[in-house]
């Protein structure tokens, strides 16, 4: 097998035409030179080189050949290693990433797009999926982080709160409540309600309840697997549904009108989970990056941590 170091000698001689020069540039001796070029030529059991006096050489038509290759190897070789290194620092890799279903309207591309900004060079596969699912590809492994509608409550997983989303209803226009220009969450008890299965985010599903009809259970008539298809069904005019405000905004048809909550307002949790046990420098700088940005997920609209919206 050719060693890379004589073939970098090859290349650098090739180059020069002139063994003294050549030498000078890689920083040996010429005869140490002279040593790799004849022991390259044994490998190959070809003459690379013809000299032309004491310094001077010019090449064979096999080195002509050689050279071809040689300087493809040779920055095959560089970028190659220069992937390794940011990989290792964390400037390249992959990141296996997977959004929350609802992420288009809760800001997770922004975050996403400032990390590409910073570290162009690592590579995003990104995915979707609802918090259930995407927890359990992260204990899996099968992605490096995850968008979730909750913090984590489970040892093996970390999370950090990026922003808390207000909550509005969705009602068809014509609705008893639809004039209300705001709404108290008691004013839904015993409404007919449409909402997405509770197995897709339990604790998201649990905290909507807990905050909207407390000890009491809200009057289900529908189950839909997204928010799309649940304003839809609330456009046919047999139910209510609650969700976030952006959400809201982005798929309330015609039929349909969104109404805020009385303060205080009801609110639900965007967070980036990852493994506790992670050791990936690239995830560790999505992380940093989620930290640093957290702000930019609090928009207008939006609620504050630690606030109400009036």
């Amino acid at each position: 097998m050719m060693s890379l170091r004589r073939i970098k000698y090859f290349s650098v001689l090739a180059r020069q035409l002139h063994f003294g020069r050549a030498a000078e540039e890689l920083g040996i001796t010429q005869s140490a030179l002279s040593q790799q070029i004849k022991a390259l030529e044994r490998e190959l059991g070809v003459g690379l080189m013809v000299s032309r006096g004491v310094k001077g050489a010019e090449l064979t038509k096999a080195g002509i050949v050689l050279l071809e290759g040689a300087e493809q190897l040779l920055a095959l070789h560089d970028s190659l290693s220069d992937r390794i290194r940011e990989a290792a620092e964390g400037n390249g890799g992959t990141l296996n990433l997977s959004y929350s279903l609802s992420g288009a309207s809760l800001g997770q591309r922004d975050l996403v797009d400032e990390f590409r900004r910073r570290y162009p060079d690592v590579r995003i596969n990104a995915d979707s999926g609802c918090t259930a699912n995407n927890l359990g590809l992260l204990r899996s492994g099968a992605v490096d982080a995850a968008f979730v509608r909750e913090t984590s409550r489970s040892p093996e997983i970390e999370s950090l709160l990026l922003a808390e989303e207000e909550l509005v209803v969705v009602l068809p226009r014509g609705h008893h409540l639809a004039s209300a220009v705001r709404l108290a969450p008691q004013a839904l008890r015993g409404e007919p309600m449409a909402m997405w299965p509770r197995r897709l985010a339990p604790e998201l599903h649990d905290r909507i309840v807990e905050q909207i009809w407390g000890a009491s259970a809200p009057l289900i008539v529908q189950e839909e697997p997204d928010y799309e298809n649940l304003c839809l069904f609330v456009a046919g005019g047999e139910a209510l549904a609650v969700m976030d405000r952006r959400v809201a905004q982005r798929y309330s048809p015609s039929g349909t009108v969104v109404r805020r909550f009385t303060s205080p307002v009801p609110t639900t949790k965007i967070a980036i989970a990852w493994r506790s046990a992670e050791q990936e420098p690239v995830v560790r700088r999505f992380v940093a990056v989620a930290r640093e940005n957290r702000a930019r997920l609090i928009e207008s609209g939006r609620v504050p941590l630690g606030a109400a919206a009036g």
